[in-house]
């Protein structure tokens, strides 16, 4: 499911569309937030279908971020991404 099905108002046709009114500005700020919760929720949903048993920290951790912001999948996943990233800065690769 795409973004462009899901919000069927959204002008394809026009090339700025956004830029006529502070009210579509809104639109469009309400958009992308609604969006970006969308892919999260994704993301989230798939991490949690996992089942890797050596992956099961970290939908553990996922479970917990989740948790701890309810409505706010965007939230959790950026609270489990900085959970999971390296302290020291350094690549692991």
């Amino acid at each position: 499911m795409s973004a462009e099905r899901t919000y069927d108002f959204i002008q394809c046709d026009d090339t700025d569309p956004w830029m006529e009114s502070a009210a579509a500005s809104a639109e469009v700020r309400h958009f992308a937030r609604e969006s970006l919760r969308w892919q999260a929720q994704e993301i989230i949903d798939e991490v949690l279908r996992g089942t890797v048993p050596g992956e099961e920290l970290s939908r553990a951790r996922l479970r917990r971020c989740v948790a701890q912001n309810p409505g706010k999948p965007e939230r959790a996943l950026l609270q489990q991404l900085m959970l999971n990233r390296d302290p020291q800065g350094e690549s692991t690769q």
